[in-house]
Formats: C-alpha cells, sequence, structure tokens
C-alpha cells in the first residue's frame, strides 16, 4: 500500500470520530495527521527542513484559531521562492464545508484580495479548489466559484492530476496560471479594483474639503487625501490582525463625531509614533474636518458587507503595486467649479504606466544584497552589528517596494545570525524551523539601515507607508511592545528631492526648485555613502527630456561622464548610485537593456568597463518583462571594487526564468569588456556561444573595414515626393494625390524602394515606386539642389506639383536650414549622391533574416530612425560584395546580428548601420591561392542564386519547386565554403538565434 493510501486509509479508519459534530478533533490535529502529509507528499516542504530563510520557504504557516470563526490569516500561503501562489484554508473535519458558506465565502475573499488565480478550502474530508478572480459576495451559494472538489476516497485514484495541478515541481513550472489563469475577460484583478477605490475615496475627501475649504492649495488637498486613506488601511490591516481592537474604527466613524475622531488618532499617534498619526503637525487635528457622512461612507467600504477583502492578506508588496499605479495620477480643480478631477502627472503624461513583477523585485534585490552579505560571510563579520551598520538606498523610492524586498533579505540574515550563535534574544520560535525575528530588532534594523528618495512627494509619503506596514506584516497583538511609540518614524529615512540633482549644483530659482526639487544630502538625514544602491530608475529619452527639462538637461551632460548622444534618463541615476557607494558597495539596479548596444550607450559602457564594476547581468533581450509594454530590461549589479569576472545570463523565456531565476548564467572575464571599451557588448550566453563569437571574433575584420555601410536620404515628406502607383507617357510620370491626377517630368524621378516587404535575399530589388528628385550633381560628385529659376524653366511640371504642396514642406523640420525659395529640399542632406548608385546590397533596418537584396539598378532607397534601409556598396581590400552578400546570409551572421542589435516592435531585430558595420568578417589572405579560389566559389554561387532568383520569381507549379530545392541546393554550398573558414566545433549547429 502507497503512502496516500495509508494516509487515506488512516482516515477512513478515524472518519467515524473526527467527522460527529460532537468531535474535539481539532484543526490543529487535521493539519498535523492529514493535510501536511497530504502536501509533503506533493512535493511541498511543509516543515521546512531545508531550512531556508523566511523569506524564500515553501509554506507560510499560521498558527490556528481557538475560536474556528474567527478570521486572521490563511492557514497555509503556498509560494515559489517568495511569490505567493495559492492560499488554504483548513477547516476541521467536523465542519463540512460542502454547505458551510462562511467557509467558502472566507477562502474566496483571502484568495480575490491577493490576487490570486485560485484557493484552496480543505477539512481532508473534502477538498475544494475555488476561483478566487472574481469578487465574492458573503451571500453567494457555497459552489460559486467552485473548480474542483475531490472527496477524500478519491484521492488515490486522482493523485497524479492533483500532482500535476498543485504539487510543487508543478506549480513551479507554471501549473497554476495553465490550469486556472488569472482574472479573464469581464473580470477585474484586484490590484485595479483597490486603485478605483483608493482613487474614488481620493476624489471624494479632495472634493468635501475643497467645497468646505476653499482656500486650501490642490498639493495640500491631495496631501490630506492621501495621508486619511493611508490612515484607514492601516487601521484596517492592524484589526483584520488582532492588533486592534474589532471594528474599532467602523463604530468611531458611526457617531460621526469629529472629536472622537480626532482622539482616535491622537491614541494610535500615541501608541504608533509613525507619521501616519502625527497629530502636532495634522491640520485635520485642529483647522480641517471632512464631514462625517462623507467619511462614514469611505469607512463602510472597508468592511463587510461592501468590502469582501480580507485585510489581513494584504501585505506591503500588493499595496506597493496597487500605490505604483495611484501615483501615476494628481488631483486637478477646474477653474471657477468645485469639481475635482483626476489627471495624469505631467512625467506620466503620453505614458502606459505598469508596475515592475514582484519576482524582478525580488530577484534585482536578492542578487544585490546576498553578494555584500556573502562578502561578510567570508570575511566572517555577519554578525548583528555589520548588519545594523548596513546603509541600503533606494535611488527612486517610488512605492517602496524594493526597500521592502531588502528588509527581507536583512531580517533572514538576522535570523541566521543569532540561530548560528544560538543567541534568542532577538528571535522567536513559531514551529519547527520556523523562527521570527523580534519586532524590535525589525524596527533596529528598517531604522537604522533602509532610505530611499523621491521627486514625488506623495511616494515618499507611500514608501514610508509600506515600511510601516511591512513593518507589522507578521505581527501579532501579543508580538508587538505593550508601550508608547512603537512605531519609528521615516522622515528621515525617506526624503522628498532630485537623487541626481544637489542644492547648489544649479542657481536656485523658484522655478527650478519648483521643477526639480534639487536635494540638500547633508540636511536630509540620510547618509551620504551606502552599501547598496537598489531600485528601478525612471526611463526617459533625450528628446523628452530636452522638452521637459531643458536646464536640467545640460547639466546632466556637463556634470555626469556617461550622457552621450541620445541617452536616456537612467545612465545618470546609474552613475549617481556608483558615486553613492562605499568602497565595497554594490549597485542593483532594472535598467532598460539597450544600453549594452546603442551608440548613445558608449561613455556608461566604457565607465563600467574601464573600472571592472560590472558583477552581473540578467539580459530578457526581447523578452516582455513588463505586461503588455515593449520595454526590454535587465538587471545589472556593480560592484565599486574592481572585479575579474562577472555572469552574464541570456533569458529567452521568461516563463522559463521564472521557474528558477536564480541560476547564474555563464561566468565571463571582465577583460573581455575591457576589450570592448566603449564598443558594444556582445555577450555569450552560454558555452556554445561563447565558442561561436570568439570565432567570429579571432583575428579578424568587420564589415565596415572592406565595404561603405550607408544610410538613405531623407525626404522628411514622403507624401509628397514619393510616387507609388503611377504611369509613363511619353517622357512623363502620371499619378494621383489626393483626387487629382498629376503630371511631372520623368528626368526629375528616380526608381524607388517604396515598401521593403518584397526584398528578398539573393533576389534583384525592384523599386515599386518613383522619387521626385530635384538634386542634380556637381562637379565633385556632389548633390546639389536645382534652383528655383531653373525648376521653373526645365521641370514646370514637377515646380507645379512642389508649389502645390508648399504649404507642407515648409512645415518640416529642414537641415540644414534652407534659402528662401528652397522649400523643396529634402529633410536631410544625407546620402543623395550614394542612394541611387548601382552595385549596392539593400536591406530591411527591422528583419528576422534573409532580407538583403542585390541592386544592380540604381534602386533609391530611404532611412530615417528607427526604420527603412541601409546599403552597402564600395567593397575593398579585395573582397567582392557577393562574398559580402553569402555572409549577411550565414545563420551565425544572422545570430550575430540579432545579438548586437535590439529587439523591436512585431519580435524583429534592428541591425542599423552601426549594427552591421560591426559584422566580424573572416580575414582572408588575397596572396593565397586557395583562399582566393574559396572566395571566387562563393562569388560564384552567389551569382548562381542571384540569377536563379531572379529567373524564378515567376515560376509556378514544378518549375518552382525545382527552383526551390536549386536554391536549398547552393545555399549548402555557400555553408560549405564558410566552413572551411571557421571551425565551429559544431557549437554553431547547437546555439539558438535570439528570438526563437
Amino acid at each position: 500500500m502507497s503512502e496516500i493510501e495509508d494516509l487515506v486509509a488512516h482516515f477512513e479508519r478515524e472518519r467515524q470520530r473526527i467527522c460527529a459534530s460532537n468531535s474535539t478533533f481539532t484543526e490543529t490535529e487535521a493539519r498535523v495527521e492529514f493535510i501536511d502529509p497530504l502536501f509533503e507528499m506533493l512535493g511541498w516542504d511543509m516543515r521546512n527542513q531545508r531550512g531556508l530563510p523566511n523569506s524564500l520557504k515553501d509554506v507560510v504557516r499560521e498558527e490556528s484559531q481557538v475560536n474556528e470563526s474567527s478570521w486572521k490569516r490563511p492557514d497555509y500561503t503556498f509560494r515559489i521562492g517568495s511569490a505567493r501562489k495559492f492560499f488554504l484554508e483548513a477547516k476541521k473535519p467536523a465542519v463540512d464545508i460542502r454547505t458551510h458558506r462562511d467557509s467558502a465565502f472566507q477562502t474566496r475573499s483571502y484568495g480575490w484580495t491577493a490576487g490570486m488565480a485560485i484557493s484552496i478550502l480543505t477539512n481532508f474530508r473534502t477538498i475544494r479548489i475555488y476561483d478566487t478572480t472574481t469578487e465574492p459576495n458573503s451571500v453567494d451559494d457555497v459552489n460559486v466559484g467552485l473548480l474542483m472538489e475531490v472527496d477524500f476516497q478519491d484521492i488515490p485514484a486522482k493523485f497524479h492530476e492533483l500532482l500535476g495541478i498543485f504539487g510543487r515541481e508543478a506549480v513551479a513550472s507554471g501549473s497554476i496560471e495553465s490550469r486556472f489563469g488569472v482574472a479573464g475577460e469581464g473580470q477585474i484583478p484586484i490590484n485595479v479594483v483597490f486603485l478605483e477605490k483608493f482613487n474614488g475615496w481620493r476624489l471624494r475627501i479632495a472634493g468635501d474639503l475643497h467645497r468646505r475649504y476653499p482656500a486650501l492649495s490642490i498639493d495640500e488637498l491631495s496631501d490630506i487625501a492621501q495621508k486619511v486613506i493611508n490612515r484607514l488601511i492601516i487601521i484596517r490591516m492592524c484589526e483584520d490582525r488582532g492588533i486592534e481592537g474589532r471594528e474599532r474604527l467602523r463604530n468611531i466613524a458611526l457617531r460621526k463625531d469629529i472629536v472622537e475622531l480626532r482622539r482616535l488618532f491622537q491614541q494610535l499617534d500615541d501608541r504608533y509614533n509613525t507619521g501616519l498619526f502625527d497629530c502636532g503637525n495634522d491640520p485635520l487635528q485642529t483647522v480641517y474636518a471632512i464631514d462625517a457622512q462623507v467619511f462614514l461612507d469611505i469607512v463602510e467600504e472597508l468592511y463587510f458587507p461592501q468590502a469582501p477583502y480580507s485585510f489581513s492578506v494584504l501585505d506591503a508588496d500588493f499595496l506597493g503595486q496597487v500605490y505604483e499605479l495611484f501615483l501615476v495620477k494628481r488631483l486637478v480643480i477646474h477653474d471657477g467649479t468645485d469639481v475635482v478631477t483626476l489627471q495624469d502627472k505631467p512625467q506620466y503624461e503620453g505614458r502606459e504606466v505598469v508596475t515592475t513583477p514582484q519576482v524582478i523585485v525580488d530577484e534585482l534585490v536578492r542578487r544585490t544584497v546576498s553578494g555584500r552579505l556573502n562578502a561578510l560571510r567570508e570575511q566572517g563579520t555577519l554578525n548583528w552589528e555589520s548588519l545594523t551598520q548596513l546603509r541600503v538606498l533606494d535611488i527612486a523610492v517610488g512605492s517602496g517596494r524594493f526597500l521592502l524586498r531588502c528588509l527581507d533579505e536583512l531580517v533572514d540574515a538576522a535570523i541566521e545570525h543569532f540561530q548560528h550563535t544560538g543567541d534568542a534574544s532577538k528571535i522567536s520560535r513559531r514551529a519547527e524551523n520556523d523562527y521570527r525575528l523580534v519586532f524590535e530588532a525589525k524596527r533596529q534594523l528598517l531604522e537604522s539601515c533602509l532610505f530611499g528618495i523621491d521627486i514625488d512627494y506623495n511616494a515618499v509619503e507611500v514608501a514610508r507607508f509600506s515600511l510601516v506596514v511591512k513593518l507589522l506584516e507578521d505581527e501579532q497583538q501579543d508580538t508587538l511592545p505593550t508601550g508608547r511609540k512603537i512605531l519609528p518614524n521615516l522622515d528621515s529615512n525617506v526624503v522628498w528631492g532630485n537623487t541626481v540633482l544637489e542644492t547648489g549644483e544649479l542657481p536656485s530659482t523658484p522655478q527650478l526648485i519648483q521643477t526639480s526639487r534639487p536635494l540638500d544630502w547633508s540636511r536630509s538625514g540620510i547618509p551620504l555613502e551606502f552599501d547598496l544602491v537598489v531600485g528601478n530608475p525612471p526611463y526617459m529619452k533625450t528628446e523628452e527630456m530636452k522638452t521637459k527639462h531643458r536646464e536640467e538637461f545640460d547639466f546632466y551632460k556637463a556634470r555626469y561622464k556617461t550622457p552621450f548622444k541620445q541617452f536616456d534618463k537612467y545612465f545618470v541615476f546609474l552613475e549617481k548610485g556608483i558615486e553613492r557607494l562605499k568602497e565595497s558597495g554594490c549597485v542593483g539596479m532594472v535598467v532598460s537593456n539597450k544600453w549594452l548596444n546603442i551608440e548613445a550607450g558608449a561613455k556608461l559602457r566604457e565607465l563600467l568597463a574601464e573600472r571592472r564594476l560590472v558583477s552581473e547581468i540578467v539580459d530578457f533581450g526581447n523578452e516582455l518583462v513588463f505586461a503588455g509594454k515593449s520595454t526590454y530590461v535587465c538587471l545589472l549589479v556593480l560592484n565599486k571594487q574592481p572585479r575579474e569576472s562577472f555572469r552574464y545570463r541570456h533569458v529567452h523565456s521568461f516563463g522559463e526564468w521564472m521557474v528558477e531565476p536564480s541560476a547564474k548564467g555563464i561566468t565571463l572575464g571582465l577583460d573581455a569588456l575591457e576589450r570592448y571599451g566603449k564598443r558594444p557588448w556582445v555577450l555569450p550566453a552560454d558555452d556554445d556561444e561563447a565558442k561561436v563569437l570568439g570565432t567570429l571574433w579571432h583575428d579578424g575584420l568587420v564589415l565596415s573595414d572592406v565595404a561603405d555601410v550607408i544610410n538613405g536620404f531623407q525626404t522628411s515628406a514622403e507624401d509628397v515626393f514619393a510616387i507609388k502607383n503611377w504611369s509613363l507617357h511619353g517622357t512623363r510620370v502620371r499619378f494621383e494625390k489626393a483626387g487629382r491626377i498629376w503630371e511631372v517630368e520623368e528626368q526629375i524621378t528616380r526608381p524607388y524602394l517604396m515598401d521593403s516587404g518584397g526584398v528578398s535575399s539573393f533576389a534583384s530589388v525592384v523599386g515599386d515606386g518613383r522619387v521626385i528628385f530635384p538634386y542634380e550633381l556637381g562637379g565633385r560628385g556632389e548633390a546639389v539642389l536645382i534652383p528655383p529659376a531653373r525648376m521653373a524653366s526645365d521641370f514646370p511640371l514637377a515646380w507645379e506639383y512642389l508649389n502645390a504642396h508648399s504649404v507642407r514642406l515648409s512645415r518640416r523640420d529642414v537641415s540644414p536650414p534652407p534659402a528662401p525659395g528652397e522649400f523643396y529640399r529634402f529633410g536631410r542632406h544625407q546620402a543623395l549622391n550614394t542612394a541611387f548608385a548601382d552595385g549596392k546590397i539593400i536591406y530591411s533596418v527591422n528583419q528576422l533574416g534573409d532580407k538583403y537584396g542585390w541592386d544592380s539598378a540604381g534602386v533609391g532607397f530611404a532611412s530615417g530612425g528607427t526604420a527603412g534601409e541601409v546599403a552597402i556598396t564600395n567593397p575593398r581590400m579585395g573582397y567582392s560584395l557577393e562574398f559580402l552578400l553569402a555572409l549577411l546570409n550565414h545563420r551565425t551572421s544572422e545570430f550575430f546580428l540579432r545579438k548586437r542589435g535590439s529587439p523591436f516592435r512585431g519580435g524583429y531585430y534592428s541591425r542599423g548601420s552601426a549594427v552591421v558595420s560591426d559584422l566580424p568578417v573572416p580575414r582572408l589572405d588575397f596572396e593565397n591561392a586557395a583562399t582566393v579560389s574559396l572566395h571566387n566559389e562563393v562569388v560564384r554561387l552567389t551569382r548562381e542564386l542571384i540569377s536563379l532568383r531572379d529567373r524564378s520569381g515567376s515560376a509556378v507549379g514544378r518549375a518552382r519547386e525545382e527552383a526551390g530545392r536549386e536554391e536549398a541546393r547552393l545555399r549548402r554550398e555557400l555553408k560549405q565554403q564558410f566552413d572551411q573558414l571557421w571551425n565551429f566545433d559544431g557549437a554553431d549547429g547547437r546555439i539558438s538565434l535570439p528570438g526563437e
């Protein structure tokens, strides 16, 4: 008989006794004898036998309640890493959960409040799995939301099914998400529900105060409203956790007495001493009052039946995610009215704001903090004194989520230390392998170690609030001190200001202080140096900084080393983080991964390489980490002490990474980064990639050494200059624009590639349009604009057409600025003498390979921003264009270009002129007959392919199939030729292309 059959048989033998209505068999006994063993068989470490720290334990257990009807927190929280996956609520077997409506509602409420897909209710006699993506109601039938039910007698037969859904290994692989999913159509995620509630309360409080006290500024209204909401949430959390009396807030609100409400806040201020209830500086205590009915209505929405939430399971991380979205909006008073509404704050206008996934926060902090803690362990100095001397800064604190996770890490390290030393003065044992740090010690870590800065005042208030919530998270009434002033005031821990602009660095004008908020570090109360700097700094492109913060933008370029060309704001946050480190300190940030390769990242790469700062990079490539947002990121960990090596992990699948986020990746020497310097870093994800990249680079050239890589022209008015559908009538080109038929002289037009969708490797490029080209070549081959007088005399039809569009053309940004009357210049004076040359390879910037066309007809092409086409021409050093065309179509070249380029919308990889210029080219000795023969054979095969593609373009049936076979043969032979130049030892066949 198997273990599971033994367990079920044991329950069957005891069934009559323990399921009787008058049974004394308790929930605790049911958990120990039946529920724990069942989930141990499903692979869960129910007793933490692996000795994992609290923040990473598989299962968080709560002590059983003496009163079965009381609510606190779920009996079990099942986690992978620190991510909660589902709750389990246990009942004693005498409770028939198939008919007990309160138990079902309680279970669904726990899951709904925490944003879980499912939660489990069991007394072992019956296992019930509930959908918790929909809002529960206390009057719901017991079967509402029921997804699955298993009777104890059926457990052996269904064990493999249960193992495949709820087994630890299955859950880690995403079984909950794949089987039950997340909130579907018509279902609103709980964080959105809370956000709507918070914003609704915010508007009602601010609207009421504005009507009663119209002299209050919008900032004052916003600050008061946020403070009130924070107070209500913290009181409700304390009530549901048994720290405060049941419905204490509601009872006060029902009396509609402002004096009693103020007295409550005074009592809480005296008890907790946190800035949340700072009555000495609280205008609500002396000057202002919220309408009693408005206040009562809001409070009622925090209790049953209006609120189907369990505030006992609301944790600081979840609230932080809600507040991240909350911080996007600001209150606005409409002129001349009493109407108060919400609008995006200026820094968020036009942006889609999403929260940082918790697993990203967890892993970034773990990697950053563990490095410093491991160093202390290796030195033998990890103790309580050294822990409390650590200084951690979140450089752009937001809602405080990175600091919350840092506190977890410090608490875990403290527990580890006290367990190791046997010092029980600061830890308490709750169960086997389950220890807690006493409240006073947690408070000391928070006050001594954690600091944050943000330019958004509301974010500062939220971060302070989140840290207080975190401090109370595992506490109950009997674990808190009995005295007064038990919570810290965090005004000097989380401060309001601009991390990257200090007082005195720019003239302190009232406008600068208002918009840029320079920070006086010495007076702020936060340390000047830190052991750890963490966070997700703001991303803001150059153009946005120029538009919104020109003075600050110019300051960045003068003050910091990393700004270069089209730099992003996070560059200066990284640099500031490094500046503020102690000599043994570490930086860990979530930043865009584009700095690895883009031209603007040159000085940042140079700084990191020269100082050998890089410790770890987790590169998510083109994986979408932020739901619905195409921001491609990496985790970057830096050490101020120079290093010899670093870890690099390239993530091919975000889903797979979440199963094992802590895997380190490949170890690489920092010598390689020094060799790269400011050049783009093309890093291998594994040994096979290292072999391929090393072989490509070995004694090689790059494409720009052996040919010119050129961008196309830029008209800045394609709708005017480009002609898509046209016909030739003698020497005139006829076409339609905006419902009118036009004709222009053929001589002033050139063949033009408008749609590169038809460009294909080894096929001749065919211009699908014409472009009006009002230029001629000068004596030195340069392009010269045809003057207005000659345009009128030699090309009167084109001149008439261009004049008809002069208003449109005059509105363009033209560089260099045109002389009077030259409104018809192209937008940029680039590639005008090269874009129409024959003998070139034209390729699409955004592609997935196999789009390198052969142009022998002088087809023009355009480039602009991150789109358009690029050409390769003018081969030298003995190389032919045909050889380079074959090289571009080799799989290892595509591998390199995707690694070197940037992921783009639609799964494409961008490969502009700067990217292709870096493509490794095998160095050929043209004095060697065998090498010349190989080169010439590649040329011959390439020409055959071009001829074949041109001949077979219109082939059908068997002719098309035969052409396809011949093309495959020629491509294989080309690969064989290149295999003679490179020796990959089979690694080229084992690598995957990025995006595959």
